[in-house]
Formats: structure tokens, sequence, C-alpha cells
């Protein structure tokens, strides 16, 4: 499968370098594809990744990963062209942070206003195009399961487009997330979001950025 993925921050590079290694062709998408840090990166990949302006990538891509940071993401997907993303899957990785950091206790903000990353995506892109949002909720350090983890967390998920949401669900359990949960709509973004608020402010606090959520399913 092609990939673009649409960042070039330790996001996108984890993203990239882990598909790689699945076997996956990766082009990612960037505003410097010359950058000498992301050469360095692109040599140790191999050739099965590349490295190209947005629009290349995302006319490329069969699937999309949008990974920039919230106060750049319409900019990017303008640069990439939205036709490029005429039916295809996006998979959503923005929070919509504000992008002042965070405060005294490792809190981040979200953008005021703004009902969610996820449902503004979807509204930005063609009818036709499916956002899910996924791998919000986590870091890059722990976007890539180990498969003989008995811990086995879970993974947030939601979208309007269900068999668009079982191919990322596919994609999900490569990466070793075997516990993938469906939330709903694109709508259900405003409460997957928070989680990635909740996930860093444990980093913060704590130094440890190897956690993540698990849903519990009580059994009879």
């Amino acid at each position: 499968m092609k990939i673009g993925i649409l960042g070039s921050g330790a996001v996108g590079l984890t993203l990239g370098a882990g598909f790689v290694g699945l076997g996956h062709h990766v082009i990612i998408g960037t505003r410097n594809p010359a950058k000498e840090s992301l050469q360095q990166w692109l040599k140790r990949q191999g050739p099965l990744a590349s490295i190209a302006p947005f629009r290349e990538a995302a006319a490329s891509g069969e699937i999309i990963i949008l990974c920039v940071s919230w106060i750049g993401a319409k900019s990017a997907i303008e640069q990439a062209g939205i036709w490029n993303f005429k039916g295809k899957i996006v998979v959503d990785v923005t929070n919509p942070l504000d992008g002042k950091g965070p405060d005294a206790e490792g809190r981040l903000s979200f953008v005021s206003g703004l009902k969610s990353s996820g449902e503004q995506i979807q509204a930005w892109l063609p009818p036709d195009t499916s956002v899910v949002k996924a791998l919000s909720c986590v870091g890059h350090e722990i976007m890539f399961q180990h498969k003989d983890s008995s811990e086995n967390p879970t993974m947030f998920i939601c979208g309007n487009n269900d068999e668009a949401k079982k191919v990322v669900t596919d994609m999900l359990h490569q990466m070793g997330w075997e516990d993938v949960a469906d939330m709903g709509k694109i709508v259900m973004s405003r409460y997957i979001e928070p989680l990635g608020i909740l996930w860093s402010a444990y980093g913060y606090r704590t130094g440890n950025w190897s956690h993540a959520f698990k849903l519990v399913k009580k059994t009879d």
C-alpha cells in the first residue's frame, strides 16, 4: 500500500519508519523536502520511503495520514490540493492544540470554540473523503505496539464511513493495536481528542511516555 503522510515532525517520521518496516511504500509530505535532517532520515529507510511536497504525497497516497500541527493543518491541506483527497481515506491524528504549550500542571489547551479537529477536517475535505480519527490519544513513542505485549491497550477511533474504519482498523492491527474501539461517527472526535490532553498531562507529571488507555470490558 502507498501511504501519504502529511507532516514531517516526530509523529510523521515515526509513522513513516514504522510503515516502511511493515513493507508499505511511504511518501512523507512536507514544506521543505530538502531539509538535511529529513534527507538523513530518508537514507536510513531505504527504497520504500520518499520525501516530497504535500501535493505529491497526497496525490500518491492511497491512504493519507494527517499529522501536522493544528495551527498549520488547513494550510497543509490546501497545499496538498483538495482534489487529491477525493474518494480517499484520511487518518486524522491531529489534536486542535492552541500551540501555547503545557501549563504548570502539564495541561495542554485546545483552540477555543472549535468542536473538534476531526469534524473540522471532514468539513474542509470533499464529501466523498472518509476521515477516520485515530492515534490522537497517544504520543509517537508508542504508536507502534509490541505484539508480544501483555497489556493490550485500546485505540479509539471514529468516522462516518464504516468501510473506511475497517481499513483503518486493519492498519492499526498491523501496527500492533489488537484492541480497536469504534466509538461511532466523526462527531465522537469531540470526546476522543481530550484523551490526548490527559495522556500528555500524565507524561509531563511522571516523565514516562509509554502509557496508553485501556477499555476494560466486564465478562459474565
